[in-house]
């Protein structure tokens, strides 16, 4: 039977516990309490007649808290409607097929690991020095509020020759994709840029052969710009075939490729707003030696409403918040010239 738990009843009993009437949960190194009391009384479990109800007084129900670490087990879901405070030595783990839906701030000193569903609503906030561990994928992420605490992403992982990263297509100067792939820009970039369209007005013009761009096409763009500029130069704004977004069908240019665009009224709300749309700025302008790419204030790529928030919150570029930047850097002093 799935279960629904609510840390709400939990503060309850310690409002009752403390006199106070509004109270933040802390996970410490030696009891769970409110902040605002000095009561040493632990968190209620499935047991205490104080917390029981219908839904959670199943004999075989397991304790929200156990050793000041929470566990949302599998078929469970728990609500957390009140502030709360996970310390350093402490964890919060979202088993399988659990979800933990938060509504209020989560101070996160300790770990968070995702197996199952976090749902962060528009009110709720993750902060602190700890870290958000992706055991799988960011698609187990429903983020509509706000996360400054750091993510630690899985490894990459390549299946029939792609490369993801917690299930986020990954393609740059190091990882590409195979010559076939690909046949046309992905219905949810065309309609993310219609909604943008749509609310501002603005004409949000794909440029020719700068949505889905097949991997012949970037061959003989790259070829032209080599020619043109030479192989050094070309290699700072244009990919080597394989090596493209646009191949991907996630990746569009957007009115202009002049560096001008960002000044302009329409650059701005993009650099500023398309994250709501599920799209980022994919090569910022304070990244260049981090993408290996010159600042390209046009160029979105489509990664979710949800990703793209955490991403746009986190202030990183796609390498930096996949953690794979390091290896990347590596990788691209002995590319550049090469390409």
């Amino acid at each position: 039977m799935k279960r629904k738990y609510g840390i709400v009843l939990i503060c309850a009993a310690l409002a009752l516990i403390s006199g106070c009437t509004e109270t933040t949960i802390v996970l410490n190194n030696s009891v769970a309490q409110s902040d605002e009391s000095s009561d040493n009384s632990q968190f209620s479990t499935a047991d205490d007649p104080q917390s029981s109800t219908d839904e959670s007084s199943d004999a075989n129900s397991e304790p929200i808290v156990e050793n000041n670490n929470i566990t949302v087990s599998t078929g469970e879901v728990l609500e957390i409607n009140e502030n709360i405070v996970c310390e350093e030595g402490k964890e919060i783990l979202i088993e399988n097929g659990g979800v933990l839906e938060l509504n209020a701030e989560l101070d996160l000193s300790g770990d968070l690991y995702i197996e199952g569903k976090l749902i962060i609503e528009e009110n709720a906030k993750i902060s602190g020095s700890g870290v958000i561990h992706v055991i799988n994928s960011f698609d187990d992420i429903d983020c509509k509020g706000t996360v400054t605490a750091k993510i630690d992403a899985p490894e990459p992982v390549e299946i029939d020759g792609v490369t993801y990263v917690g299930g986020i297509l990954l393609v740059n100067k190091k990882y590409s994709l195979p010559r076939t792939y690909g046949d046309g820009l992905r219905p949810e970039v065309s309609e993310a840029i219609k909604a943008m369209r749509k609310d501002t007005g603005y004409s949000m013009s794909l440029r020719a052969s700068s949505g889905y761009r097949s991997y012949e096409t970037q061959e003989w763009w790259y070829n032209y710009y080599c020619e043109r500029d030479g192989v050094e130069a070309a290699n700072t704004y244009s990919a080597v075939p394989g090596h493209s977004e646009h191949q991907a069908g996630l990746a569009a240019d957007i009115t202009s490729t002049e560096l001008s665009y960002a000044n302009t009224a329409e650059g701005k709300w993009l650099a500023a707003n398309c994250y709501k749309y599920g799209l980022i700025i994919r090569y910022p302008e304070d990244k260049v030696d981090i993408t290996g790419y010159i600042y390209e204030p046009w160029h979105v790529r489509y990664l979710g409403k949800s990703t793209a928030k955490l991403v746009h919150d986190s202030g990183l570029c796609l390498e930096e918040f996949l953690e794979v930047d390091e290896e990347f850097l590596e990788f691209d002093e002995e590319f550049l010239g090469v390409d």
